[in-house]
């Protein structure tokens, strides 16, 4: 039997991002689920997985992914960042390197909604999906 963790009292949408985003790269589902709020109407959604929801459903999600050994690590791009009393937004895109790689795999626009409470600010939604490909299209005259 493990050691009961005490939750951290997450005072900010940032701080609980943040632990959100650590213990994804650390590829712990105990503190993965303490950023979230222990609610049956928590939804995750990872890039092309389909729609969890619930506490359970989440957990296992997270299961899931953690089960491989692939090593990522997110570095967030145009952060957007929206707070309210007890609802918070945030928006930014998730350039993903794997292993010991530097160089990113891949980028995921991700939207991450958090609510005040008793326990401090908590993920009620994570939506990932992949970002598609940015095409630099040249001019091809003058324009007027």
């Amino acid at each position: 039997m493990g050691t009961p963790r005490t939750p951290t009292i997450l005072t900010s949408p940032q701080d609980a991002a943040i632990a959100f985003y650590r213990a994804f790269e650390a590829k712990d589902v105990d503190a993965m689920m303490l950023t979230w709020a222990e609610d049956e109407d928590i939804v995750c959604i990872h890039p092309g997985g389909t729609r969890l929801v619930g506490y359970d459903a989440v957990r296992a999600g997270w299961e899931q992914l953690f089960a491989g050994n692939t090593k990522l690590s997110f570095r967030l791009d145009e952060i957007v960042a929206i707070e309210t009393v007890g609802l918070a937004l945030q928006s930014a895109v998730e350039h993903v390197t794997v292993g010991d790689d530097p160089k990113p795999r891949g980028a995921a626009i991700a939207t991450n909604v958090f609510m005040r409470t008793p326990s401090g600010w908590r993920i009620v939604v994570h939506h990932s999906s992949p970002a598609p490909a940015v095409a630099v299209v040249a001019p091809t005259g003058p324009l007027h």
